[in-house]
């Protein structure tokens, strides 16, 4: 039995022993196997390597190459950014140059340009006499006091008023107006004002002649062409041109002895005479700008007239047709022009102001706190230079009952005076012209006497009158070289 088990255990043992050996051999077949394809893959991978490691290599040639040709053109672009910057650089300081070239080139367009408007605009300005008196002298009247002619006018409106000078019709019993026509209009007085030199009449009758345009006189320019229309001498409807010497002016003027004075008045070199008074006086556009009143005498000189302005008349008269009456306003001051030792003395910067020499009790000025020796330098923020520039603004754009604000100059300190402007009364003579203690000295050469004036002469054949002129306003008209005397100016009151 033992015997069995073991010859079995044996077998099994052999059959064991034969299948481990042949697994055995087996597996290092495959082992061997596995180890050459191992050993093949490992030659194979390392060959790929190779070529991976020489293409890398390769690559990296490239690279460094190809980085090395990009760094070349990067500093060949940075050579030329720079170089193109330069250029830049000069371009835009050409481009400066050009651009200020051209805008000189432009303010000089515009000059030429602005100097062409202005010649164009004086061609255009330049007066066609014959075609204005063509348009314009049916509306110029002759002024009769039923026997001569006494002076000139001209229609007003479509309602029969016709406007001429103050001293013209000043005394006259019956007034007549004659068309350029021939026909003949009894007149009667609506109203006057002495100070303006202005009057309007009402005709019996309205002439069928259309009136002339106002013109705004503040417009005016030195040197603007005009025209005055009027028949000095009895010579009906005579013309005469001439330009605008000056604006603004005023004149003292005596009619009979008595004194009165006119402001906001035309200077002008057209011819006018006696029997010119209370004309019209025409620019360019065929328009009324003033309102002939006045001439220097004929044995003091030639070449200035004046007119009373169209703002001021039209003023007036619209004032006169409305309520019978102008309001003069009326400050209550006795002034006169600075002189230049009176600047020095005071420490003013300019000559530009008007000295206030006397106040008249309970007028204006003197209930508003205005004292001797202020000087006025403005009117409602409006500059004052001188006494004629005062005159012209409060008979423009003032009137009684009015607020009003003076600033004046008082021992150094620039103050404001708040007023209301007056009344003046209707009288001619002012108590304040006291030739002994209020004439002031003229500042001319001492060799030339001071106690002469300039005199001048109203246009009209109706009265004997003639007008004195303020010193400050006729500064151009005489000097040593032309004449021996000089005017001696006054203080004017207002």
């Amino acid at each position: 039995m033992w015997n069995k088990i073991n010859i079995v255990l044996m077998a099994s043992m052999l059959i064991f022993v034969g299948g481990f050996g042949y697994y055995a051999f087996t597996s290092h077949q495959q082992i061997n196997l596995m180890r050459a394809e191992l050993s093949a893959f490992q030659n194979e991978q390392a060959v790929r390597a190779d070529a991976i490691q020489g293409e890398i290599m390769s690559l990296r040639s490239e690279l460094w190459s190809a980085l090395e040709n990009l760094g070349d053109e990067v500093d060949e672009n940075i050579a030329h950014t720079v170089e193109i910057e330069e250029k830049l650089e000069d371009n835009l300081a050409l481009s400066e140059a050009l651009g200020k070239r051209v805008s000189n080139s432009f303010d000089r367009i515009d000059t030429l340009e602005q100097e062409l408007a202005e010649a164009t605009a004086f061609t255009e300005s330049g007066m066609n006499a014959p075609e204005l008196y063509r348009k314009v002298s049916q509306t110029v009247v002759r002024i009769s006091n039923g026997q001569r002619t006494v002076g000139s006018g001209f229609f007003y409106n479509s309602e029969g008023n016709v406007l001429t000078a103050h001293h013209v019709i000043e005394g006259l019993e019956e007034i007549y107006v004659i068309s350029s026509e021939g026909k003949i209009f009894p007149a009667s007085l609506v109203g006057s004002c002495v100070f303006s030199d202005v009057a309007v009449l009402k005709l019996d009758g309205v002439p069928d002649v259309a009136p002339p345009v106002i013109a705004d006189s503040s417009n005016i320019k030195i040197g603007d062409p005009v025209a005055a229309i009027g028949s000095p001498f009895d010579l009906a409807d005579s013309l005469n041109t001439g330009i605008v010497s000056q604006v603004n002016r005023f004149a003292e003027i005596e009619y009979n002895g008595q004194v009165r004075w006119v402001a906001n008045l035309i200077q002008f070199d057209a011819a006018v005479n006696y029997g010119n008074s209370g004309g019209p006086l025409f620019n360019a556009d065929e328009s009324v700008i003033g309102l002939v009143i006045a001439r220097v005498g004929p044995g003091e000189g030639e070449g200035i007239y004046y007119a009373v302005s169209a703002n001021k008349m039209k003023r007036v008269a619209e004032s006169i047709i409305a309520q019978g009456h102008f309001d003069y306003p009326w400050l209550g001051v006795h002034i006169s022009d600075l002189k230049p030792q009176q600047v020095q003395d005071t420490g003013l910067e300019s000559i530009n102001g008007v000295l206030v020499n006397q106040t008249v009790p309970g007028g204006p000025a003197s209930l508003a706190g205005v004292q001797v020796d202020d000087i006025i330098i403005a009117i409602d923020d409006a500059e004052v230079r001188d006494v004629a520039m005062l005159t012209s603004y409060l008979g423009e754009a003032t009137s009684p009952g009015q607020a009003a604000t003076l600033t004046v100059i008082r021992k150094a300190t620039t103050m404001d005076i708040p007023l209301e402007i007056g009344l003046r009364e209707s009288k001619v003579t002012d108590e304040f012209y006291d030739e002994d203690s209020l004439t002031i000295t003229s500042s001319g050469p001492s060799e030339v006497s001071s106690t002469s004036r300039v005199t001048f002469s109203s246009l009209s054949a109706n009265v004997s009158s003639t007008a004195r002129i303020l010193a400050s306003s006729c500064s151009t008209i005489l000097s040593p070289a032309i004449s021996t005397s000089r005017i001696s100016p006054r203080p004017l009151s207002l």
